[in-house]
């Protein structure tokens, strides 16, 4: 006898005065058979639903890594370009900077070299040394005024 027609036969003895309690291995059977066959019928639209729920996740997660990728490109690009810039600037101070001591040790050897020739015009020499220091100092302060004119003139990485 097969299950389905031992299900009935129990239905009927029931239905007839039987067991009752073979009236509900009859519900529980029947019960289990529906959702048996229910899970194997949407056991298909269960996997295209989550191949696809899936597929859509790696493709959302596609587009934000290339949307990461094209990010950091632009800031490595901009951080680049900014790195160029105050290395350039960098080598304009230190220029300034050895122009500056190459300056002074002019002044200091061109004193002691007058100062060595006349003793007696010690004053004199100083304050010839002391004029060409000022026109020296002069000349240094409009080399930083260019170099922070250059510096307010780049385009900074925010501008372009």
């Amino acid at each position: 006898m097969t299950v389905g027609a031992q299900a009935a036969e129990a239905v009927v003895q029931t239905a007839a005065g039987g067991s009752i309690r073979a009236g509900v291995w009859t519900g529980v059977i029947l019960a289990a058979i529906g959702v048996i066959s229910l899970v194997v019928r949407q056991w298909g639209p269960w996997q295209i639903i989550a191949r696809d729920t899936r597929r859509a996740d790696m493709e959302g997660m596609g587009r934000r890594i290339a949307d990461l990728e094209s990010r950091l490109d632009r800031q490595t690009a901009a951080h680049e370009v900014k790195l160029e810039q105050e290395r350039a600037q960098h080598a304009a101070e230190l220029q300034i900077m050895r122009h500056r001591m190459n300056n002074l040790d002019q002044c200091l050897t061109m004193l002691l070299a007058l100062i060595e020739l006349d003793p007696a015009k010690a004053r004199e020499s100083a304050s010839r040394v002391r004029q060409m220091r000022e026109r020296q100092e002069a000349l240094e302060v409009a080399e930083k005024g260019a170099i922070a004119a250059a510096r307010i003139a780049s385009p900074t990485t925010e501008e372009t």
